[in-house]
Formats: C-alpha cells, structure tokens, sequence
C-alpha cells in the first residue's frame, strides 16, 4: 500500500494505517525538515464540525500550525476545525473568478480560507465568512487580522440558514457552498440570497460507474431545487477524486437577468 498523507504547515497527517507507524513517521521527519509533528487519522472525517480523530505518533505534541499557501496564513487546529490543503489549486481558481467590488457569502466558511483568498485577490470585495463551529470563527478573526483583511473579510458565529435569512436575502453577489455533504440542503436558502446575476459555488460528492457523467448526476440531484428559481448551470469540473468512483464536483451557477 502507499503511503499517503498531507502536510498542513508544519505537521504532517498519516491518512492511511500502517504497521510501522512509528518508524514511517520519523522517516517523514527525517525527509521532510520542516515538520516538526506528525499525526495519525485514526477514524474517519464525521460530525457537524466535519473532524477526524488524530493521534501523535511522533515530534512535537500539538494540533495547531500556521499554513501558506496562495500567499495567504492561515492559523489552523487540527483537532478542532476541518483543514484540506488538498484543496489549494480550488481556492485559488474561485478567488479568481470573483470581480470588483463584489459581496461575496461563504456559508461555510470554516478558518477563512476561500474568504482571505478571495479578499486577498480582489481589494474592493468582502466577504462574510459563516460557520457554526466557534473555534474556527475563533481562527477565522485571526487570519484575517494575520492577512490584513480588517474589514474586507466579515467572521459571523452561526448557522448559515439562520445568517442567511436574516442578514443577506438578496444583497449577495456570489456564494460559496463548499461543504459537500450540507450543499444540497442549503442550495435553496444560497439562491435566496443572491442578487439579480448572482453566482453560486456548488460543491457535491457524486458516485458514479464508468457509464455514468458524474456532472450530470450532480445536476439530476439539484434540478428540484432550482427548477423554477430562474437559476441556470454554467458548467462544472471534477475538483477530485476521493475514493474509487466517487467524486468531489463543483459546480457554477448563475442567477439569471430577469429573475426577481
């Protein structure tokens, strides 16, 4: 079996079990000089707040790290917030999709790390970055104070319904939904929000046989909730693949000029 795990600033995470876990972690230490701590996934990602269970197998004993990447910090706590650096190239093309002056919702919106890409990218944007999790609003308001952000990138402590109800119907250009396994249940509330033209970020887990498009799968499954809505698909790609036939999708779409 290959050794698989990822490296968020300076600790490395075992994703697959081995029999020599010991030894495999201190030859990453070893190889890789600037990590200082490696974990173990001991379980799989589970709950609202989308965690794994982790235990140290060698170096440092600690959870949290400062991340790089797209040119932005991100303090992180692996223990107690949902981190993908897998996601990198994803953060970087939806912060360059965004336009000028543009109000920007990520219901889910986790440490900020879609919100101070984008803030990051376009000056004259801002961004309310929704989560339920506190610790990861906690982390949020330090990123964006480690990136410069005061201002530019909003940390709301709640649930995204709940936010998006009562704070942004109709004022939102753009909307994020990157959490797959919430997006569908949200995707009506997303499209009550947007503005006249507005964009939605959709991000699903499709499983599909090789006979199947795992896009139009993806579009089958929200045809009900935006049929109606004056909400059309302008396209989608496979972000990545998880497991055997089963697929991470984004997908785009737009709130049509004569809709209400």
């Amino acid at each position: 079996m290959m050794l698989r795990f990822d490296i968020v600033g300076d600790i490395a995470i075992i994703r697959n079990t081995t029999d020599n876990l010991t030894v495999v972690a201190e030859s990453i230490l070893q190889k890789n000089k600037r990590v200082k701590v490696v974990l173990a996934q001991s379980g799989p990602v589970q709950g609202i707040f989308r965690l794994c269970k982790l235990r140290h197998v060698a170096g440092e004993e600690r959870t949290t790290t400062a991340h790089r990447e797209n040119g932005c910090l991100f303090h992180v706590d692996l223990a107690a917030v949902h981190f993908s650096p897998r996601l990198v190239h994803e953060r970087r093309l939806i912060a360059e999709s965004v336009g000028p002056a543009e109000s920007v919702l990520n219901m889910f919106g986790g440490v900020g790390t879609f919100s101070v890409e984008i803030a990051r990218k376009n000056p004259s944007t801002r961004v309310f970055n929704v989560d339920v999790n506190a610790e990861a609003i906690r982390l949020c308001l330090r990123n964006i104070l480690a990136n410069r952000l005061r201002g530019r990138v909003v940390a709301v402590l709640a649930d995204a319904k709940e936010a998006a109800n009562s704070l942004f119907l109709n004022k939102m250009d753009r909307v994020l939904l990157p959490l797959p396994e919430k997006s569908r249940e949200y995707l009506d509330i997303a499209v009550s929000t947007l503005r006249r033209e507005g964009v939605i970020h959709y991000y699903d887990f499709i499983d599909a046989d090789k006979q199947e498009s795992p896009l139009e799968k993806a579009l089958t499954r929200i045809s009900s909730t935006i049929d109606g809505k004056n909400v059309s698909s302008r396209g989608g790609r496979i972000v990545k693949s998880v497991a055997p036939r089963r697929y991470l999708l984004s997908i785009e779409l737009h709130k049509n000029r004569l809709s209400s």
